[in-house]
């Protein structure tokens, strides 16, 4: 197991990005279609209403990012293409520069915890998530409460 590896806790998530007006049918589907659950969920107001949605299942997580539009927000945003859980964000993105990956987001809090980022060769970007134990709240919601059942 490379340094790296070892500060991954979860099996990737698939970054997707989907309009507010196909965000509960996508989800709705995803979970009705691939035996899957809502892990976590979370909406930044500011931030033209942004929502986030984690979905667990054996057959492929995926993290999906409904947003009207990335115009305004950092540029590899909309190049993040998986994502991973881990415990400590700050070792894991040394690890990733000592691998010669090159830091591209430094922890930032947002409300699960803490997220960034890294890329790899080839211009692949690598999304961090920690979950902070004021972010467990958003842990494991009731898809029906969100609109999602």
């Amino acid at each position: 197991m490379s340094d790296l590896s070892s500060f991954l806790t979860s099996e990737p998530y698939t970054r997707v990005f989907v309009q507010p007006e196909a965000g509960r049918d996508f989800v709705r589907s995803y979970l009705r279609h691939f035996d899957a659950r809502v892990e976590y969920f979370f909406s930044i107001p500011r931030l033209k209403n942004l929502q986030v949605v984690g979905i667990t299942s054996a057959l492929g997580n995926i993290s999906a990012v409904i947003t009207e539009s990335m115009d305004g927000f950092p540029e590899y945003l909309a190049r993040t293409k998986v994502l991973y859980r881990t415990d400590d964000i700050d070792g894991t993105l040394k690890a990733a520069e000592a691998a010669g990956m090159k830091p591209l987001q430094e922890k930032t809090a947002v409300p699960i915890g803490f997220q960034g980022r890294f890329e790899m060769p080839g211009g692949y970007v690598v999304e961090l998530f920690e979950v902070s134990e004021e972010g467990r709240r958003y842990l494991d919601p009731d898809p029906a409460e969100l609109g999602f059942a």
